[in-house]
């Protein structure tokens, strides 16, 4: 959000000075470095450099829209942090169906998500809502040539 380059970073600290944070040459810098800055990341809290949340929350709509396939519609996705990804965690990511339901003429699953990392701690909470064709509705696909 904050991060810009050149002229355009120049202009925002001029305009906002107490934005940047200063970095180890004493530079004003963006708050985001956070995400690469190992060092940065401690002096804050951190446990060291870790991923963006949006990045997160689109692996778990990603899993969503796999599962669905082209002919499924994605209804409602969500999700909910718990911890940082800190660089070198890897996430496992594991879904259940939770309900199967119908709803003004729509056939809709709900599915529920969580993403721990290599040492079984949560990181990341996720649902979803998918709408699926019924089995009378499913396309077919175009023969082969």
């Amino acid at each position: 959000m904050y991060i810009r380059a050149n002229k355009l970073a120049w202009k925002q600290i001029h305009t906002h000075p107490g934005l940047g944070i200063p970095n180890r040459f004493n530079i004003p810098d963006c708050p985001e470095r956070v995400h690469w800055e190992p060092e940065f990341a401690l002096m804050v809290g951190a446990p060291g450099a870790y991923d963006y949340g949006p990045e997160r929350c689109s692996w778990l709509t990603h899993q969503l829209t796999n599962w669905m396939g082209d002919d499924g519609f994605l209804r409602r996705a969500t999700s909910k942090i718990r911890r940082h990804n800190p660089e070198g965690d890897a996430l496992f990511i594991k879904a259940s169906v939770t309900r199967k339901f119908q709803d003004a003429g729509r056939f809709l699953v709900e599915i529920t998500q969580e993403a721990r990392n290599q040492d079984d701690e949560l990181s990341v909470l996720g649902s979803g809502i998918v709408e699926l064709p019924s089995s009378g509705d499913r396309l077919t696909a175009a023969p082969q040539a």
